[in-house]
């Protein structure tokens, strides 16, 4: 029961019904749905608390980051900030931790990747019909940008509800739901089952489509360009990787025509460089972003935005839960013919959805966000279940303090390469 009522979680975050469905309208229905998962799997939390805290380290790390939140106000003893950051994040990062803990069994995993496909799949019809018809469900209308002021041309990009209003948002979940999809249908011998998740990758790109995304487009290539490389081997893995990205960028979204870097979004990292210059160990405060910004906007970059927030001390703990994570999914996928060949077919399908997702979020501002936490709940706990069952989990995770040390060196390398990139972009807007 736990594990469906997760799956229902889920469902209420992506679709969200009471933000356009007039009976539910203004319903507290996932802090209620949040309620219901923790007291149906309480016996299994508190059962499980114990051996997940000491298996997995990306829950410590998601401690370590909701601390650095609070502390990036404690150190200028703003207690209002440090009680925001505690209850936001915090929700957050229980849900993540409620799925690493119920999460074990196929059933169980089942259960959470229809939900978020199945929700996808509701988001891309909705994308579609705005699309064509000018509205999607509740009669929510696309956001229209002006593309040329000169000629009034118009571009017209889908949205949904919640985070999903913004377009970037929603073309990223629908670029994870691609390789998802496909995964699965090279899994299934049913041919309703194949077609079912053929037609639902198909409809999801589509969707995406719709969006008319930049950072979505940017995302789509590190997806494709991951599954290429853990997939294929020799000419073959260059070949389809060339092949694919040609199409992606043929079929781009008519907004990426444009360029991907605007004056006003350099502007934006420019700001939370000088914010991370200025507060390098706990930045400027959670949240606190846009009061710092010369457009008081966010950084429209996950990565800047929590060096400009939280400071190395909450960026640490984030980039090595994205680096755990990827390395972890990469290393089982390496064991090859120790996993069932349809565990490791679902988790290259993961891996790639989630290597898309990061590179999208350097173009969107989504660190504190649950759908993040979701993606990371599903990858975890897809892993360490492969990795149990086929009875190689120290193989994947037993060398935590070499991997933990490797990590923060890519992580501090990787401010030096933001810098680097930003301070290029900005010398070329």
């Amino acid at each position: 029961m736990a594990s469906f009522a997760l799956a229902i979680y889920i469902v209420l975050i992506l679709v969200r019904p009471m933000d356009w469905w007039e009976p539910l309208l203004g319903w507290q229905l996932v802090t209620a749905g949040a309620i219901v998962v923790f007291f149906l799997g309480s016996q299994k939390v508190l059962n499980r608390f114990q051996t997940t805290w000491k298996d997995i380290p990306q829950i410590k790390l998601a401690v370590a980051f909701w601390i650095a939140a609070i502390l990036s106000w404690g150190t200028q003893f703003w207690f209002g900030g440090m009680v925001t950051a505690f209850q936001e994040l915090g929700k957050v990062l229980f849900f993540f931790v409620l799925i690493l803990l119920l999460v074990r069994t196929n059933r169980d995993f089942s259960f959470l990747i229809w939900a978020l496909l199945l929700s996808v799949l509701w988001l891309a019809v909705h994308a579609i019909l705005q699309h064509h018809r000018g509205y999607g469900f509740g009669g929510y209308p696309p956001l229209e940008r002006i593309r040329n002021r000169e000629t009034g041309e118009i571009v017209r990009q889908a949205r949904a509800f919640g985070v999903f209003n913004d377009p970037n948002d929603l073309c990223l979940i629908l670029v994870v739901a691609i390789p998802c999809f496909y995964v699965l249908y090279k899994t299934y011998h049913n041919p309703i089952g194949r077609a079912f998740c053929l037609a639902g990758g198909a409809v999801s790109a589509y969707g995406a489509w719709c969006t008319n995304s930049r950072g979505g487009v940017v995302a789509l290539f590190g997806m494709v360009v991951s599954y290429v490389i853990v997939s294929t081997k020799g000419l073959r893995r260059y070949l389809v990787a060339t092949t694919a990205i040609s199409l992606v960028t043929v079929l781009a979204p008519s907004r990426f025509g444009g360029g991907m870097s605007g004056s006003a979004r350099s502007i934006q990292w420019g700001d939370g460089l000088a914010m991370f210059k200025a507060h390098p160990l706990f930045g400027v405060g959670y949240g606190d972003f846009t009061s710092y910004s010369s457009e008081h906007m966010v950084a429209h970059n996950t990565y800047i935005h929590v060096l400009a927030e939280l400071g190395l001390v909450g960026y640490l703990p984030f980039f090595l839960i994205i680096y755990l994570t990827l390395l972890y999914l990469r290393r089982t996928i390496n064991l090859g013919p120790l996993l069932a060949p349809n565990v490791r077919l679902v988790l290259i399908g993961i891996f790639s959805a989630l290597t898309g997702y990061f590179t999208g979020m350097y173009f969107v501002s989504r660190q504190f966000q649950h759908i993040l936490y979701v993606l990371f709940g599903i990858a975890i706990t897809a892993v360490y279940s492969a990795c149990k069952s086929a009875g190689v989990y120290q193989t994947v995770f037993g060398n935590l303090k070499t991997d933990l040390r490797n990590g923060l060196l890519w992580g501090l390398g990787s401010v030096g390469i933001i810098w680097i990139s930003i301070r290029a972009a900005t010398m070329l807007s």
